[in-house]
């Protein structure tokens, strides 16, 4: 039976430990390499489940030091870090938990930026349910947990059946309404749509009625400096899917598309275009498209008119694919 003045001494001398590796993971790239040998590292990583609370947050703070220097990502990756970063998320009781909770995603977040691999690692250690509650509960912690929940789309098939599964496409949809991060769920979207499986789960995901109504209102209400970088997502979902196509175009997004035409930046008119042509080639019933939102005419000005200090390059393209969707809607109102 080991005595209480034996514990309260081991105690003491490993807390004692855990400052001096404090000091040296705070330290330069130089001490911090010493620190990031995969010996040392295992053993700290094993001793997450062993220690108390207080010791425990002093030795993922060391982790989250090391995770700012790009020299020790690959040795934190080499030695596992990920996997036993994550099960201390679990943690809910206890009044360091919400300061565990910061240094782990803090240090996942320096670990996966930018890196698929790691962020596919993430995954199928399951961050992802965790990464969504500090979202949807609001947490302080949701700066870090939105880009890392954004960046799972790009990563991997796997990242993706993971959101699938968890109802990330929902977060996604939920945070068009956010203006700092409705393009880049919108990108995520357009992403986990492009990687559809035969099962089809995230077009049939796309096609309830809730989607359908937020992607037509984001469109509607987006403001004007996100408005150019949300046109080549749109793009990207309507040419993948001939039913999300269709169902958008009929609830609400054809006259908005068409109502922008008139927009001062060249790429932008130009990309309304080839949203308009998609649409149109797909749509139920083109005719009273084109004669309710006087499409000829609209296309007409866009062939006629001259903007000064514009792109010229940009400009001639506008006219160039406006003609040809002249031409179209022609040899269909003539049929």
């Amino acid at each position: 039976m080991v005595s209480p003045w034996n514990v309260d001494v081991a105690r003491e001398y490993l807390e004692k430990v855990a400052d001096l590796l404090l000091e040296f993971a705070a330290a330069d790239t130089a001490v911090k390499s010493y620190m990031c040998s995969q010996i040392l590292l295992c053993r700290l990583f094993q001793m997450f489940n062993k220690i108390e609370p207080p010791i425990l947050l002093k030795l993922l703070k060391c982790i989250n030091h090391l995770s700012t220097d790009p020299h020790c990502l690959e040795h934190l990756q080499r030695a596992d870090a990920i996997k036993y970063l994550i099960p201390n998320l679990d943690l809910k009781e206890g009044a360091l938990v919400s300061q565990i909770h910061h240094e782990v995603l803090n240090a996942l977040f320096n670990l996966c930026k930018i890196n698929k691999r790691r962020q596919e690692q993430a995954a199928e250690n399951g961050i992802i349910p965790h990464l969504m509650h500090f979202i949807m509960s609001d947490s302080p912690l949701k700066q870090y947990a939105l880009p890392l929940l954004c960046d799972m789309a790009h990563a991997s098939r796997n990242s993706r059946e993971q959101l699938r599964a968890h109802g990330g496409l929902d977060v996604y949809l939920s945070l068009l309404e956010d203006d700092l991060w409705s393009v880049t769920a919108l990108d995520s979207i357009a992403v986990c749509l492009a990687h559809d499986n035969e099962n089809r789960k995230v077009e049939q995901a796309l096609l309830k009625k809730d989607a359908v109504q937020r992607l037509v209102k984001f469109f509607q209400c987006c403001p004007e400096q996100h408005f150019l970088h949300i046109l080549e997502p749109f793009l990207k979902i309507i040419t993948k899917s001939s039913r999300i196509n269709t169902t958008l175009a009929v609830n609400g997004l054809t006259p908005l598309l068409i109502s922008r035409l008139d927009h001062p930046d060249a790429i932008a008119r130009l990309n309304l275009l080839r949203l308009i042509k998609a649409v149109y080639e797909h749509h139920p019933r083109p005719k009273q498209l084109i004669v309710e939102n006087d499409l000829p005419k609209k296309l007409q000005n866009l062939i006629e008119e001259r903007r000064d200090g514009q792109s010229s390059g940009g400009q001639v393209l506008v006219k160039q694919m406006a003609t040809s969707l002249l031409k179209a809607l022609h040899i269909n109102t003539v049929l």
